[in-house]
């Protein structure tokens, strides 16, 4: 299967918890197995004998895992049951890396765009071509090739507009990462003294059977062209089974020479996106959070892990659900949710959301320091609970656990 006979086996088991999972996600920083290269992961059985090999995937990325690494090992795990632990064996693999045509790529046009392909299937293309006021992904390819994002409107073709008639809030395109008052400048909206991200490069990080990974660099600029942040994303796109789509976007913020000050306001998102018209609850759609909060009037402004934003497009019924991970500034984040179709987590608008202007939302970050927040967006098929939402959740923000054996 691949393996070096000169290289002794890592035995690792992989324990789920107290709940059963399926189709999860297993990983394990590099250093623990002696270096950072390509593994073969086998499943074993009780008796410690070859059951087959799972689907992985080593990383070395600019972005640190949740535990301080920057190399880690990730591999699919099939089932856990409630309780159960499953052994694996890990070895350095001799054979490189494959990249088939039924993992996850990336390909990069002329630097304008880095398009995200889930075997042949394009899920999204994210955009940072010149004249655009910040980069966002478009479109965002759903359940039977369905776009969920609200379609973006041409000036004139390959042109992405920001002035036209009959379309409200034209900053709202895609996914999106934006703040509304930053040194006191506006890189949220597009009116006029609207700040911008412009983009610095993009790096594939890694891409293969389990996920691809892009790392884009931007700068945060005012209207006048001061610099105020850096901006490192990193968008990971995963090989999931069937219809549904996952994604983490992970953005790291470091400030300039001057520090940056996040003024407390509801024109914001860490984390945007903007939906379809038909799936917009004032037109039958739904707004449901992890507590079981329902619509823009249980939702806007409150806390909670996730939201789930599902409702009716063509002739059924797909969502998308924004992950809070716990580690984020002020989890569980507020959410600026509308019944329009504006989906985003919001950490800022605290006074707004209270109605308290005692209550702050501000954010004082110190030159040459650094923020980081992470998210998941899961796009489903059907309703929350269909698309075992809460399951989805936990399987991220609480992973199975994995220790050495030998």
């Amino acid at each position: 299967m691949g393996t070096d006979c000169g290289c002794s086996n890592t035995i690792v088991q992989v324990q789920g918890g107290t709940r059963s999972r399926d189709n999860v996600y297993a990983s394990m920083p590099c250093h623990l197995l002696g270096c950072s290269r390509d593994y073969t992961v086998i499943q074993l059985d009780d008796n410690g004998n070859e059951v087959s090999q799972a689907p992985s995937q080593c990383i070395t990325s600019l972005l640190p895992t949740v535990d301080g690494t920057e190399s880690e090992l990730v591999w699919l795990v099939d089932h856990l049951g409630a309780g159960e632990k499953v052994s694996f064996a890990i070895a350095i693999s001799t054979e490189a890396q494959q990249n088939d045509a039924t993992g996850a790529r990336i390909d990069i046009k002329d630097k304008e765009q880095a398009d995200f392909f889930i075997g042949d299937e394009l899920f999204t293309s994210y955009i940072v071509k010149s004249g655009i006021a910040r980069p966002f992904c478009y479109p965002v390819i759903g359940p039977d090739g369905l776009n969920i994002a609200r379609d973006i409107v041409y000036l004139r073709e390959g042109d992405y507009g920001s002035t036209y008639d009959g379309v409200d809030h034209i900053h709202h395109k895609g996914i999106w990462i934006a703040q509304g008052d930053v040194n006191g400048t506006d890189n949220w909206s597009e009116m006029e003294g609207h700040g911008r991200t412009l983009n610095r490069s993009l790096t594939v990080e890694s891409q293969g059977p389990i996920f691809a990974q892009l790392h884009a660099v931007g700068d945060w600029v005012s209207a006048r062209g001061d610099h105020i942040l850096q901006e490192d994303t990193f968008i990971r796109v995963y090989n999931t089974p069937g219809s549904a789509r996952m994604m983490d976007i992970s953005t790291v913020w470091t400030a300039g020479e001057k520090g940056v000050f996040f003024a407390d306001t509801k024109e914001a998102g860490t984390v945007s996106i903007r939906l379809k018209e038909s799936m917009e609850e004032r037109n039958g759609g739904t707004i449901r959070n992890a507590y079981g909060a329902i619509g823009e009037a249980e939702n806007w402004g409150k806390p909670a892990p996730w939201v789930d934003y599902y409702g009716p497009l063509e002739d059924q019924v797909c969502g998308v659900t924004i992950m809070d991970h716990p580690t984020n500034l002020r989890h569980p984040a507020t959410w600026h949710v509308r019944s329009y179709g504006l989906f985003t987590a919001n950490q800022w608008g605290l006074h707004d959301y209270t109605g308290d202007w005692s209550v702050r939302g501000d954010y004082a970050l110190p030159a040459g320091q650094s923020l980081c927040f992470r998210f998941r967006l899961y796009v489903h098929e059907g309703d929350t609970e269909a698309a075992g939402v809460s399951a989805r959740y936990l399987d991220w923000a609480f992973p199975p656990q994995v220790s050495i054996v030998e």
